[in-house]
């Protein structure tokens, strides 16, 4: 008895692992009356499924508050020279193990019916969302504020690096390189300030309980937010490690 309720667990696991990567074409297919019909239905249906009704809302359906992400889907036109039989059986349509529902796919089409046939579909799933855009061009060492940015509606399926979306992450931050305007903001392109720079005078604090020592120093290093750096402390000449805790700030404990 255990031994058979492990093999169903195994074939429900197995059954899932399939269904995330497949699916049978669904009802709408099979109210096709061609074979190219069939396959186009097939095909839409088995990548709509993997996005919600709001999401698939058009643009013109939608408030501008609506953050919801939109998808549009555009299912390349089959050859009409392409000889293919009308399927009496359910087509089976499925994306490769590293595939992603987004951006340029192939989605595959199987009938395995009487006569059988597999078709290969190109697919392009366009994924918008809200995302932090530049108002204006921003120059390299500039840091970023509220003002240098809005949220727009981009594509996001078309975008390689990690856009962001969230004002926090971006206020504050400073830019790699130079940006023009109107330039979807990604990770990549900002960085944590330099909030000491190696030469700079700084403030080397000391600080234990309620007890705040304040000295002079020069730091040795460039320095962010956080950043372990050595300064020389300017009264004593001796070289000390110091975490930087703001522009021109560092602190060194007991």
């Amino acid at each position: 008895m255990k031994e058979r309720h492990t093999t169903t667990l195994l074939g429900r696991t197995l059954a899932h692992a399939a269904i995330a990567l497949s699916a049978i074409a669904p009802s709408t297919a099979l109210y096709a009356e061609t074979g190219h019909q069939q396959l186009d239905f097939a095909v839409r249906d088995f990548v709509e499924s993997f996005y919600t009704p709001d999401e698939l809302r058009a643009l013109h359906e939608r408030d501008e508050e609506d953050t919801t992400r939109r998808v549009e889907i555009e299912v390349s036109s089959i050859d009409p020279r392409l000889q293919l039989s009308l399927c009496e059986q359910p087509l089976v349509a499925s994306l490769n193990q590293n595939q992603r529902p987004i951006g340029r796919i192939n989605v595959k089409v199987e009938c395995h019916g009487a006569a059988p046939w597999t078709k290969y579909l190109p697919v392009t799933i366009h994924v918008y969302e809200k995302v932090l855009t530049t108002t204006r061009p921003l120059a390299r060492g500039e840091i970023v504020s509220e003002s240098d940015f809005d949220l727009r509606e981009a594509d996001v399926s078309m975008l390689r690096y990690s856009y962001i979306q969230n004002p926090e992450l971006a206020i504050g931050m400073e830019v790699k390189r130079s940006l023009n305007a109107n330039t979807t903001l990604i990770q990549e392109a900002l960085e944590a300030p330099t909030l000491v720079k190696r030469g700079d005078t700084v403030v080397l604090s000391a600080k234990a309980g309620t007890v705040e020592i304040r000295q002079q120093g020069v730091a040795l290093q460039n320095g962010v937010l956080g950043k372990q750096i050595n300064v020389r402390n300017s009264s004593s000449e001796r070289t000390v490690q110091a975490v930087v805790t703001g522009y021109g700030q560092v602190q060194v404990g007991f």
